[in-house]
């Protein structure tokens, strides 16, 4: 098993090689005089020995942690400001779906520039902790750069602290970023990869979400120093799970052949074929084609427009992750959601009358429970979080919120300081479900659409999905029922506006309590659970008011 190990873990074959920390120690030596020439002035600058000053009085103070992140949070600002002004950065979903936000994750990426992992961080709404060779953390500048933003060191000849750091960081429930090419490509091809991530994923049992960036090795080619103006784009992927797989038990050609699978994933999304049909790949032109596009200043400024909407966006976003770093994330987000709410709600009064029913007599003033609710609209996702915190007992509403909406500059920022979180749909969330147990663990209220989208309206709901029974039977909490009336009249699936004058209607029904007599009890199977939810929809079929004294 020596050549399996190699590559992963250990270098107790390799003839004698120098110390970590002796490497350290050494100057760096490259190609080109100017280079040389660069580097010994460059090590003299003053920055990197205040740097080093500064983190020795973090880690004194025991605040490494909070400082790193509130380091990542600010720069997630002006980094993702600068990629798209410099280089009109794109991300793209193939599949729709975002870069998992919660729970331990490793991001899997192509390389060609030293600043990949610039745009992969800004392809994401969490921080992501790299690891990086040893000789970045000898370069002048780039140290300072990377030690802020949490990187760690890896020694190709000696790597067993560098995998160490990565399993503490995702043990932790973070995500760690690695270039299994273990170089960046020179000519724009993708390398071989080492299996270091997906033994890493295996042991840790974390999914890796494979990642491609297309045009930065124009942006900054390696071995040059002058960055320069084209548009880089980053790919991101579904997550790929390793749950069946066990690290004491799986073979090298196992480790092998997932290790090609990933590395044939990260290719598609360069060449811009992933998630494609067949056929459709035989239509798109080439490669080259399609990254390659012509210039047109009006787009350009185009962009920019949307480049400043994001800044605010993004600058938000930020804003309230560093303020849950202090602990103080809910009591501030609690009074701008009571405020907002009261604004929604007085202009709906007058532009879009509307009117709740029951709301004081169902929904508990405390403690946990699931509300569901009928979805004619994607008014609804507004109206009921502003209602729930206007009216009495006046609550604060967690929503599961389509992913697509978090992709939207400045709806982003509304629904994230609302309390919504982003779900994936037409799949199992398991990250969104278990982030919803916990919220309804700390005593909140969480929102799901059982439908899962919005109904055609007039009293017609869709089949409801199973997750919100079995979600209330594992937390064992109540469900309230909320049947929403006309919202589809105030704002059409597809529309772009919001039509005024048109009445809605919110009514809270009996908590829904069947599913009590499987609390702390194995869980019943899906015929059971589809039962209690389709007794559930019928529940909230007799809350919606068409045709009635009501409405």
């Amino acid at each position: 098993m020596e050549l399996e190990k190699r590559e992963y873990r250990t270098s107790e074959d390799l003839e004698y090689a120098k110390t970590t920390e002796e490497k350290e120690l050494e100057d760096l030596e490259y190609s080109k005089r100017h280079q040389n020439w660069t580097y010994k002035i460059l090590k003299y600058n003053p920055i990197d020995p205040l740097n080093d000053l500064w983190r020795y009085i973090i880690k004194r103070l025991d605040l490494e942690h909070i400082e790193g992140r509130l380091q990542w949070w600010a720069a997630y600002i002006y980094i993702k400001w600068a990629a798209r002004t410099f280089w009109n950065f794109k991300v793209i979903y193939p599949k729709g779906n975002m870069f998992p936000e919660y729970g331990p994750v490793i991001l899997v990426g192509s390389h060609e520039s030293h600043i990949d992992p610039f745009f992969y961080g800004s392809a994401c709404h969490r921080r992501i902790r790299y690891m990086s060779k040893l000789d970045n953390f000898k370069t002048p500048l780039v140290r300072t750069l990377f030690t802020n933003l949490g990187t760690f060191k890896i020694d190709r000849e000696n790597p067993e602290q560098g995998w160490a750091t990565a399993k503490k960081i995702l043990a932790g429930g973070e995500c760690v970023g690695i270039f299994p090419e273990g170089t960046r490509s020179l000519d724009g091809t993708l390398g071989e990869f080492k299996t270091g991530a997906v033994r890493l994923a295996v042991e840790m049992q974390v999914p890796i979400v494979p990642m491609a960036v297309i045009g930065s090795r124009n942006a900054l080619p390696k071995g040059n120093l002058v960055m320069k103006p084209t548009q880089v784009i980053v790919r991101v992927a579904d997550p790929i799970y390793y749950d069946d797989y066990n690290i004491n038990t799986i073979s090298y050609k196992e480790i092998k052949r997932l290790n090609d699978e990933l590395r044939q994933t990260v290719f598609e999304l360069r060449e811009g074929v992933y998630g494609k049909e067949e056929e459709e790949e035989l239509s798109i032109g080439s490669p080259e084609e399609e990254k390659i596009s012509k210039f047109n200043f009006m787009r350009y400024l185009k962009d920019i427009g949307k480049g400043f909407l994001r800044l605010i966006d993004d600058s938000w976003y930020a804003f309230l992750r560093s303020l849950e770093e202090f602990g103080v994330r809910e009591q501030f987000q609690k009074p701008v959601q009571c405020i907002s709410g009261d604004l929604v709600c007085g202009w709906s009064d007058l532009m879009m009358p509307y009117k709740v029913i029951d709301f004081e007599k169902y929904i508990p003033k405390e403690g946990a429970a699931v509300v569901c609710s009928s979805h004619n609209s994607e008014w609804d996702v507004l109206l009921l979080a502003a209602s729930v915190i206007h009216h009495p007992p006046r609550r604060v509403l967690y929503q599961m919120a389509k992913q697509s909406l978090f992709k939207i500059p400045l709806v982003n920022a509304w629904v994230r300081n609302h309390h919504a979180f982003p779900l994936k749909r037409g799949e199992h969330d398991v990250d969104s479900y278990n982030y919803a147990k916990g919220i309804l663990e700390k005593g909140h209220l969480v929102c799901t659409y059982p439908e899962g989208t919005t109904n055609p309206g007039d009293g017609q709901l869709l089949e409801g999905h199973t997750g919100a029974m079995r979600m209330a039977i594992e937390t064992q909490v109540p469900i309230i029922l909320i049947g929403i009336t006309g919202t589809e009249n105030t704002y059409p699936k597809h529309a772009k506006m919001l039509n005024f004058y048109k009445g809605s209607i919110l009514k809270a029904g009996p908590p829904f309590m069947e599913h009590k007599k499987y609390w702390g009890k194995p869980m019943p199977d899906y015929n059971e659970l589809k039962r209690l939810t389709n007794y559930m929809m019928e529940r909230i079929r007799d809350l919606i008011l068409y045709n009635t004294p009501d409405a």
